[in-house]
């Protein structure tokens, strides 16, 4: 937060990051929990293993033709997460400040669609128990999944 802004301007930004925040949790639906991580909340972990993940000394763990149908894009995704136990109940990226991680219960399948629907990319997944993050994004030309541990 910008200690210069003025109470008008940061009740603007409340109220568009509260409806930023309404629209990822509806879109969500009956994956999300109602749950979820506030930023000082947040593994302190998380930060450095985000970083970690972008480092351009990381290659990405799996790669996917960015032309695919997105149903292949859905299937790619669920079957990275299953490959690295992250599963179940899981703490989704919203891109929102005020909850950051969305918790959602998973299914085995059927589940990436509805998360890509709900929120923009990159596409982290948090599992807590395991202090692992798993991250999907669109580069050029394919689509990348990175990993990074507590």
């Amino acid at each position: 937060m910008n200690p210069q802004e003025s109470p008008a301007r940061r009740r603007l930004r409340e109220r568009r990051e509260r409806a930023a925040l309404a629209a990822v949790e509806s879109g969500l639906g009956d994956l999300w929990t109602g749950r979820g991580l506030t930023p000082d909340a947040e593994p302190t972990w998380t930060r450095a293993a985000i970083e970690r993940a972008w480092s351009i000394h990381t290659e990405p763990d799996a790669l996917l033709p960015d032309d695919c149908p997105p149903g292949v894009l859905d299937s790619w995704i669920e079957a990275r997460l299953a490959e690295r136990g992250v599963g179940g109940v899981v703490h989704v990226a919203s891109h929102v400040r005020p909850r950051p991680w969305l918790e959602c219960r998973l299914p085995a399948t059927g589940w990436a669609q509805r998360v890509r629907g709900a929120v923009e990319e990159p596409w982290m997944f948090l599992s807590l128990p395991l202090g692992r993050l798993v991250i999907v994004t669109e580069a050029e030309h394919f689509f990348e999944c990175r990993a990074a541990s507590a």
